[in-house]
This record gives C-alpha cells, structure tokens and sequence, in this order.
C-alpha cells in the first residue's frame, strides 16, 4: 500500500470515528442554563438564564423524548420510548460519555439527590428500572403499563411512581427496593410534585376524549390517601414550587396558576401554545410552549411575562441548571 492510500485510510477512520461519537458545542461549569429538549427538531437548546442569550444547539438526531440532569449538573440523560438506549453527554465538553442499553419502552427518569442511583419507568416491562451510576440495572420493580412520572423525596428514600394508563401510583421504598404501597390515581394522571412539610404529593392529569382533568388530586404521602382535590382547569401537567408558592401549568387552557402552600389560588397568567413544561430559577419562571417554540419568561413576584425566547421546534420539557 503506498503512502497515500494510507493516509486516505486513516483520515477515513477518523472521519468515521468522529460520526459515532459526535460533540457538541461545551456548556461552562459557570453558567446557569435553561435547556430545552425539542422534540420535533430532535434538537437539545441551552440559554444563558441571567442574560436569556442562546449558548448552543444540539442537533441529536436521535428520536428522544426526555431528559434529565444528574444532581451535580455535569451530566444530560437523554431518553425515548423508541430507543433501545440513554444517551450520556458531558455538559461541559459537548461529548457523548456513555450508552446504556436499557432496552425501548422509556418514558421517564429521576435521579437520587446523591446522584448514586437512577430510577427508570420503562412501559416495554411495566416497571421501574433502578440503575447505579456506572448503568448496572440492580432491581426492576413492577408498577404500572406507563410510569411518566417519576418523584423522588428530599432525602431519596422514597419514589412515587405515577402511572399515565392504569389508574394507579406507586410507593416505593428506595433503599429495601420494593413498592410498598399502591393507591388510585385518575386516568391519564401526569405530572406532581412532593410537598414534604406538608405530608402532600400533587397530582396532575391529562384527561381524555371530552374527559379532560380539571383538578390537581392532593393525597397523602405516607398511605396515598385522597385528601381533596384543587381546581387548576384544563389539564395540569406540570409544576413547580418556590418559596412564592406552587405553580401550576394547565396545558389545555394555556394557563398557569399560582397557588399559597395551602393550596388557595392567588394568581394567574396566559402563555403560549400548547405548554407542556414549567421550571422555575431565580425569581422567574420558564415555560415551554411546544407549538409556537419559544419559551415563555414569567416573573414569579407579578406573574408578568417578561421575554420570549425562540428555541427549536417542540419543546417538549425543560430543565434547570445552576452554575458554579
């Protein structure tokens, strides 16, 4: 072989290297980021959250429908019920750490606040999948059909495992790895929070047909008791709590609403186009309007939007992340 076949070769091998290990445009440790996951566009968008300037684009061109960030902010899991694995990117350097084959059927995941473990609701085996750091699989737990939403208390001792189809949650003692506890929960129930001084998880809902949710559903934490319910029409998807209260996203009536700790509704603003994501950081709340896609900034002291911000297309999900 002469000398520059060789070399046509090895750049060659190197080009193709470089395809299966993409990187992507590095998020400093510094910044705090809201990122965006765009669902339609298969993109991952990320914006400086103290001066709303877009940072990056990632083009995954990877069919994922969710994400989550590890404890420490290092770290983006991307997963989707039709891939046959999570994909594990290194903020700071754009690059692709780790596959774990999990296998399809994902649709949620939540870490431990000490970043030592994942938990998965995985749909294909009705079960949540708990996996340690390095992405061993070290217990499977049977739940419902589809586990979309995935809550994980303070301390990391338990996980409230809320099924979209079969009518049920799950109490799941996290260190034994066992459900302990099943309780009712409306069809096509979604998203929730876990209000620990108050002894209260939230329950959103989709609804269906000309069935759709108007209510948040309050139960208990230690028996899964309904203890009443909160009207938040049309269809509570999302929250998220501050020291301001929680707030509430109603994806069907473009909505979100604010409520005291007691669970009064003080406020409200209109946003957006089909919203489906809410987080909150620094005063402000960001929301992600998946057909218009932009998200929406809301001050949390007025309930006044106060920027938009175009991202890619179909935002489906938002995280937070604070610098250092």
């Amino acid at each position: 072989m002469n000398r520059a076949s060789m070399w046509m070769l090895l750049c060659c091998f190197f080009l193709l290297s470089g395809c299966a290990n993409p990187s992507f445009p590095p998020v400093a440790d510094s910044l705090s980021v809201v990122i965006s996951l765009d669902v339609k566009g298969e993109t991952v968008t990320f914006w400086n959250a103290d001066t709303g300037d877009k940072i990056a684009r990632w083009n995954i061109r990877e069919p994922f429908q969710g994400g989550a960030l590890s404890p420490d902010g290092r770290t983006l899991l991307l997963y989707g019920r039709d891939l046959d694995r999570i994909y594990r990117y290194d903020l700071a350097t754009g690059k692709l750490l780790r596959e774990w084959k999990t296998g399809n059927g994902i649709v949620s995941a939540a870490p431990s606040p000490d970043g030592r473990t994942w938990f998965f609701g995985d749909s294909t085996r009705r079960a949540v999948i708990v996996v340690d750091r390095d992405g061993n699989e070290v217990a499977r737990l049977s739940v419902g059909r589809s586990p979309m939403t995935l809550l994980v208390n303070r301390d990391g001792t338990r996980l409230y495992a809320i099924d979209f189809q079969d009518e049920r949650a799950s109490i799941i003692d996290v260190d034994r790895r066992r459900v302990i506890r099943s309780f009712a929960v409306p069809k096509f129930a979604l998203g929730g929070v876990v209000r620990e001084q108050e002894g209260e998880l939230w329950v959103g809902g989709h609804g269906s047909g000309n069935k759709v949710e108007e209510n948040i559903h309050v139960y208990s934490l230690q028996d899964g008791r309904l203890l009443r319910t909160i009207p938040a029409p049309v269809m509570p998807v999302d929250f998220a709590e501050t020291n301001r209260g929680v707030f509430v996203l109603s994806h069907g009536s473009n909505t979100v609403y604010q409520f005291s700790p007691s669970g009064r509704r003080i406020g409200s603003v209109s946003v957006g186009a089909n919203p489906f994501a809410i987080e909150a950081a620094g005063g402000r709340l960001y929301i992600a309007s998946y057909d218009s896609d932009e998200i929406i900034v809301v001050d949390e002291a007025t309930m006044r939007p106060l920027a938009r911000w175009k991202t890619g297309d179909g935002p489906l999900q938002l995280l937070i992340r604070e610098g250092r």
